[in-house]
């Protein structure tokens, strides 16, 4: 799987990798050409690296605000609200509180020292997920049969509740893909074959 690290210009590098340091908890990688004068650093966090460089060496001048329209949407590791509540005793500006969102995920949102927002996420506990497809499952009208004790979702399964066939589910995402993302069919039937070989209910058999 590929990932994407993006570069933030920055007014002040030592501040800001002292920010994302202490208190964001990320690790220092390489600083260019040594950590007392960076002119490039990057920082990384459960796997996601962040890229730092000096806003006047783009062209950014000292009245420019950096970071509007920015928002690095950044999934972690380990227990979110644990991490919620540390960065809140360090002081952090929280911008968006923690909540869990109706689409499954659980997130807050920090801004840092010159602008930019990070919204840390992972999937919530509070919301159960289709052990087929995936979907988020919030409303009774979501969970196959109307059981909010049924593992897959209203898509997945049949009239009673019990599972579809791996053809029918596979067929159903595909057009689902080609619909919602506007997929060639080629392309959305390998979408969907590498998505259901993640699912509880299809590992191994796709």
């Amino acid at each position: 799987m590929g990932c994407i690290s993006p570069t933030l210009a920055v007014r002040n590098m030592k501040q800001t990798i002292q920010f994302y340091r202490a208190s964001l908890g990320f690790k220092i990688g390489m600083a260019f050409p040594d950590a007392d004068n960076p002119e490039y650093a990057d920082l990384s966090k459960d796997g996601m690296v962040i890229m730092l460089i000096p806003a006047r060496n783009v062209g950014i001048h000292s009245k420019q605000k950096l970071g509007i329209g920015v928002n690095l949407y950044m999934q972690i590791d380990g227990d979110i609200d644990e991490y919620y509540k540390e960065l809140k005793k360090k002081g952090v500006e929280i911008v968006v509180d923690i909540k869990d969102e109706p689409f499954g995920i659980r997130d807050f949102t920090v801004e840092d020292i010159n602008g930019y927002k990070l919204t840390f996420n992972q999937v919530s506990k509070a919301v159960k997920a289709c052990m087929s497809c995936g979907m988020p499952m919030n409303k009774l009208e979501d969970f196959g049969g109307g059981n909010p004790e049924n593992l897959y979702c209203v898509y997945c399964s049949n009239p009673d509740g019990s599972l579809k066939s791996r053809k029918e589910v596979f067929e159903g995402m595909v057009n689902f893909m080609m619909m919602s993302q506007k997929m060639e069919r080629e392309t959305a039937e390998s979408a969907a074959k590498e998505r259901m070989s993640k699912m509880p209910a299809w590992s191994g058999r796709v």
